[in-house]
């Protein structure tokens, strides 16, 4: 009962800041005042939080890193077929909503008369307000996103549907509609932009993606503008152009000293969250669709630097990636990726295939949100495809990832020329280690044109055919999406809800079901993908 009692809380949204934050009230316990936790631990404790569950093994290692072919697993490849686990459903479903409250206790503190006086210790009012609808808007898109209608929270809206997070109000909120929550997403950005005191800092503490720099704030409220604004360009042209067009008068990210990403510690109680997942474990490896395409051996591309920063040579073990040791070569032929969704990997020995390199895989790894490159490739396509943008953001990319000047130059000098195919390629490459974006931009747009597709067959590299531990070793193999109904023959379109809401939340889960092209099924296509 007590475990049921624990979901159903989470579920409808049903809980109170307190409860989330125990632990930080406990610790700043003052027996002589009234106890108000500090905003700046809130705010660093749900950042973290978002990435922590967001960015983990199964919501981003087994679910979109995979489906956009980045990585592969390593054994038991069902996921990579698309046959995702329930519990990532519901993870991200619950703890978006459990995070969200603590950045609603950040806006309620900052706006309540008695307490707004306590939270200015901690940084400017309107800064602080300004910040948590910032990652209030973030962590929305991203929900909705995987699902569609979803309850919605809005701090300046009074639409009657956006019941989200007000606990006072009902247990069940309604479904708002994705179309009403992507316009209120792009008001609660511009409005956030704009009330930002560049003048003050956004917190004094606590601050894990810009260290208070409110400035960098303004910059990332805008350029999400443009990505969100990006994302339904297909079905509201006229929203998409003047949000666009707004956000890059206000000021967005102007160099990788712009980007948006969330710091971790080197200590493994506070290190970045697929961290953890090797620290015993080899169960993923750079998937072959993504390495094929840095080698220039997939696609129109020349053979791409970055790959010896994101992946390690096969002669390297996940123990040297880990120490930081392994030796990075700069021969291509070194690099080979570990074949996508092949049901025989369990047979294949690791020496076989190409890991994350310690680049990606360390303790202290930032969780990137949102970076300039990005920015370049949304301002290309937002020009027509130009030539410009197109080539700022590979170059930024690049130098992200540490490629040495001269390369830099030789490969961008080298790039085919901006069109469709060839912004949104490279906008790919950029977007490695940030899979949910880019599987949203893979639904919008039909791009990267580079992933293995349903029922391709894929002939493997003979070193991958002498390593299978297995008396009939294959050549070659089908790609096999796992037996949904109905069957698909390309990426999901969305998740299903969670099926505890069936019970928890079951007639408004219902009517947001009954609006889905298909029903609560994979194959139905939310109101942005036109593609």
């Amino acid at each position: 009962m007590k475990n049921k009692l624990i979901l159903l809380l989470a579920i409808v949204l049903a809980i109170t800041f307190n409860s989330c934050d125990q632990d930080l009230a406990e610790i700043n316990e003052n027996p002589n005042n009234p106890e108000v936790v500090p905003t700046s631990n809130i705010f660093a404790s749900a950042t973290k939080q978002f990435t922590d569950f967001s960015r983990d093994a199964f919501n981003e290692g087994r679910l979109t890193l995979p489906w956009v072919q980045y990585w592969g697993q390593t054994a038991y490849a069902d996921e990579d077929r698309y046959l995702y686990r329930e519990s990532s459903a519901e993870s991200i479903y619950r703890n978006t909503y459990l995070v969200a409250t603590d950045f609603k206790a950040i806006l309620d503190q900052n706006t309540n008369e008695e307490t707004r006086g306590l939270a200015a210790a901690y940084g400017d009012n309107d800064n602080q307000i300004a910040a948590s609808r910032i990652m209030l808007s973030y962590m929305f898109y991203e929900l909705t996103n995987f699902f569609g209608d979803v309850p919605y929270y809005s701090y300046g809206s009074d639409n009657a549907s956006f019941e989200g997070l007000n606990l006072d109000l009902t247990a069940t909120p309604v479904f708002a509609s994705q179309e009403d929550i992507y316009i209120d997403i792009l008001k609660e950005l511009r409005e956030s932009a704009d009330m930002i005191n560049e003048g003050s800092v956004v917190f004094n503490s606590g601050d894990n993606i810009f260290g208070g720099d409110a400035s960098k704030w303004k910059k990332f409220a805008n350029s999400l503008i443009l990505r969100v604004a990006t994302t339904i360009k297909g079905v509201d042209n006229a929203t998409y152009e003047s949000a666009f067009d707004a956000a890059i008068a206000s000021g967005v990210m102007t160099s990788n000293d712009d980007t948006a990403a969330q710091s971790y510690d080197t200590a493994d109680a506070n290190s970045s969250p697929l961290w953890g997942s090797f620290i015993d474990r080899t169960d993923f490896a750079v998937a072959a669709p993504f390495i094929d395409l840095l080698k220039g051996e997939r696609g129109n591309f020349n053979p791409d630097p970055r790959l010896f920063k994101m992946a390690v040579p096969i002669s390297e073990g996940i123990e040297e990636v880990k120490k930081g040791t392994a030796v990075v070569t700069e021969d291509y032929d070194d690099y080979i990726g570990i074949p996508y969704a092949f049901r025989n990997t369990n047979f294949l020995r690791n020496i076989a295939y190409s890991y994350p390199s310690s680049n990606v895989l360390k303790p202290d790894y930032k969780e990137v949100l949102m970076e300039y490159a990005e920015v370049e490739f949304l301002i290309s396509e937002r020009n027509g495809w130009s030539q410009t943008n197109y080539e700022n953001g590979v170059t930024a990319s690049m130098e992200k990832w540490g490629v040495d000047a001269t390369d830099i130059s030789t490969f961008v000098s080298s790039l085919p020329p901006a069109n469709q195919a060839n912004v949104l390629n490279q906008k790919y490459i950029a977007l490695y280690m940030q899979a949910h974006q880019a599987y949203t931009e893979y639904r919008r747009t039909g791009f990267p044109n580079t992933l293995i597709q349903a029922n391709e067959v894929v002939t493997l590299p003979q070193i991958q055919i002498d390593e299978q531990n297995t008396d009939e070793p294959l050549s070659s193999y089908t790609f096999e999406p796992g037996p949904v109904d109905p069957s698909v023959d390309d990426l999901p379109f969305r998740l299903r809800y969670p099926q505890v809401l069936q019970t928890l939340n079951g007639e408004n889960r219902n009517t947001a079901a009954q609006g889905l092209s298909n029903g609560d099924l994979i194959t139905s296509k939310l109101f942005w993908d036109v593609n």
